[in-house]
């Protein structure tokens, strides 16, 4: 079985496994699950972010909890692989829409067809476009978050730490709209690409510094030739004084794929922003940690700063 093959069957049940236990199992409730339309989640499949572009690396998942919503708070699933890999299915998120949230799962270009700023592009233009539409979808415009695991955690670090910045912003999809998101959950991901390599030591299992590593592919070389792109590909690059994202930061201690290091280095430079920002280290040496008590620490992080209980602060932790 394959890396990208295991992490899609451990989403997949753990999601299930997380809903079930959400809802509750019990025969009764149960029936009362299933007594109406009306206490079914909605979704829409295979939504085009980007107008006249049916391909698939620009199709997003919409979900919906049961029952009639306005202004709902959206968060924005960003799928890992490596910047090469992966798909918007199957999503961990579904503790998440049985407690109140929407949910998006967004496809993005992928390399080594599409190299870096590509993925970053797709991903603002789907904030775009989700916050043109949310008075269509009942979305909420000013409550939108991202998470994203491993290369998804790197990009949904990137949008939130890119609020405002233009020259990240593209010319794909909708243009007048904010691609700005309200709060940030990264999981594993890469936060400066230049300490990659050296942070992950003699036991580089990516080898980044190759010409076959996924940040090589991403970049279109290795990012000790790309260094302007490199940083310009990294989110600790935009985490200056004055930024008002909020970020969950959770990472593995002994991640043999992306190197603790990396989450604790951007933890270091988005606390300097005077922004709300903790980190979770996981006891363990598995890059993928998906378990039904981390994602209620997601979830948790999301009901404070997109919630009702938004305007209260999640105290800065590291472990």
């Amino acid at each position: 079985m394959s890396m990208q093959t295991a992490f899609s069957m451990t989403l997949l049940s753990i999601a299930i496994a997380a809903v079930l236990t959400a809802c509750g199992s019990s025969e009764t409730e149960a029936k009362k699950a299933t007594a109406g339309k009306e206490t079914q989640p909605r979704v829409i499949e295979n939504l085009s972010y980007v107008e006249k572009d049916k391909s698939a690396h620009h199709a997003m998942d919409l979900y919906f909890p049961a029952g009639e919503h306005e202004k709902l708070p959206l968060i924005v699933w960003i799928h890992g692989g490596a910047w090469s890999g992966g798909d918007k299915e199957p999503s961990p998120m579904m503790p998440l829409l049985v407690n109140g949230f929407a949910i998006a799962g967004l496809n993005y270009r992928l390399a080594p067809d599409y190299k870096f700023p590509a993925q970053i592009h797709d991903c603002k233009a789907a904030i775009r476009f989700l916050r043109k539409h949310a008075d269509k979808y009942g979305f909420d415009r000013e409550r939108i978050g991202v998470f994203g695991i491993s290369a998804g955690g790197h990009l949904a670090a990137l949008l939130g730490a890119t609020n405002g910045v233009k020259d990240l912003e593209g010319n794909v999809g909708v243009k007048d709209a904010k691609s700005d998101v309200q709060a940030v959950c990264d999981w594993c991901g890469p936060g400066n690409l230049l300490t990659l390599h050296e942070q992950s030591g003699p036991k580089d299992q990516l080898d980044n510094d190759s010409e076959d590593a996924p940040v090589t592919k991403f970049l279109g070389g290795p990012a000790k030739e790309k260094i302007e792109l490199a940083r310009a590909a990294s989110p600790v690059t935009y985490l200056k004084p004055g930024l008002k994202v909020p970020c969950l930061i959770m990472h593995a201690d002994k991640d043999p794929v992306v190197p603790y290091a990396q989450s604790l280095e951007l933890y270091k430079a988005w606390k300097k922003t005077g922004a709300p920002v903790r980190l979770e280290s996981i006891k363990s040496d598995q890059h993928v940690f998906l378990s039904y008590p981390t994602m209620m620490t997601v979830n948790d992080f999301f009901k404070k700063y997109l919630g009702d209980d938004s305007k209260k602060t999640v105290g800065d932790k590291q472990d």
